[in-house]
């Protein structure tokens, strides 16, 4: 653990706590400064820098979301990039990736009886909330801020740009124009119950974003000229490092097939099992994890990954 020194100076001269201290800079890694201002905020409401806890670091995030979203999402709908929320965990909090706007929602892929989210389409690169460098992002963000702050604030595993409701995912080699496409999931949990109430009206106006941002990825890693790689359901717990007492459930498995093949049928994409030539090609880039490039080395990328041509 490294603070920049001057913030190191100023946690020993107050004295906070160890364990307090190791939770501020897992927040300083992932989201940068802004965590350490809004953590200041909190702490000038503590009697005593010494009675600071991890808990009071819970609110950090939500307020950090509403902060970044109230500055960027209007760059945003002007066609700005600006720095990403999350950032690259090599760089310690130091610099950001980046978020970039690639404008309206297009109705391709999705149902003529079902209903094309309004929103902006953002594309992330090194902003995924795992802090792994060369990954690119795929996100739908609602297009009205206070939907969006929301969104951004709602219970769920938040992988990306906060305000939105699901991402699609990867990683690229632009040296080798490799793109592997591994995670298309939920940002927010859906509504049910007490649970995320508060978005339940614009969670059912998203809720074909899998279908949109999976359009969006690989449209524009297929006008880059990248050679696209789709991680399948079958390499699910391997790519995510699935604790095996609790394995990934056989629906999220097939949804996630389905929800490529669906796809890929409508933009008259061929999905083909990766054969040798591409193994080769996959385990000499960066594009895998160490989960998956184990599951690879072992079983082969034929029943794990689909090249889509």
């Amino acid at each position: 653990m490294a603070f920049p020194e001057h913030i190191e100076r100023v946690f020993a001269a107050f004295g906070v706590p160890a364990d307090t201290k190791n939770a501020v800079y897992e927040l300083y890694v992932s989201m940068g400064e802004e965590a350490l201002e809004v953590f200041g905020e909190i702490a000038e409401t503590i009697a005593s820098p010494a009675d600071l806890r991890p808990e009071h670091c819970q609110t950090v995030r939500a307020r950090v979301v509403e902060r970044y979203l109230a500055r960027n999402h209007p760059l945003w709908q002007e066609g700005q990039p600006t720095p990403s929320f999350y950032r690259p965990r090599a760089l310690e909090g130091r610099a950001s990736g980046l978020a970039i706007p690639l404008g309206p929602v297009e109705p391709k892929g999705v149902g003529e009886d079902q209903p094309v989210p309004e929103g902006i389409l953002m594309q992330g690169r090194n902003a995924h909330s795992g802090g792994r460098q060369e990954t690119i992002s795929f996100d739908l963000i609602a297009s009205d801020i206070k939907d969006a702050i929301a969104i951004g604030q709602a219970a769920g595993q938040q992988h990306t740009l906060p305000g939105s409701v699901g991402e699609t995912t990867g990683t690229i080699d632009v040296a080798r124009s490799l793109a592997l496409i591994w995670e298309i999931q939920p940002n927010v949990y859906k509504p049910a119950g007490d649970r995320n109430r508060d978005i339940a009206k614009v969670y059912r106006r998203h809720r074909n974003w899998h279908i949109v941002t999976l359009v969006a990825a690989l449209e524009w890693l297929r006008a880059k000229n990248f050679r696209v790689y789709i991680v399948r359901g079958s390499a699910l717990a391997a790519t995510h490092e699935v604790n095996p007492a609790k394995p990934v459930p056989n629906a999220i498995v097939a949804l996630h097939d389905r929800t490529v093949e669906n796809v890929t049928r409508g933009l008259e994409i061929n999905l083909v099992s990766a054969g040798r030539d591409d193994e080769q090609l996959l385990l000499d880039s960066d594009v895998m994890n160490v989960g998956l490039y184990n599951y690879v080395t072992v079983y082969g990328a034929a029943g794990s990954i689909w090249r889509a041509e």
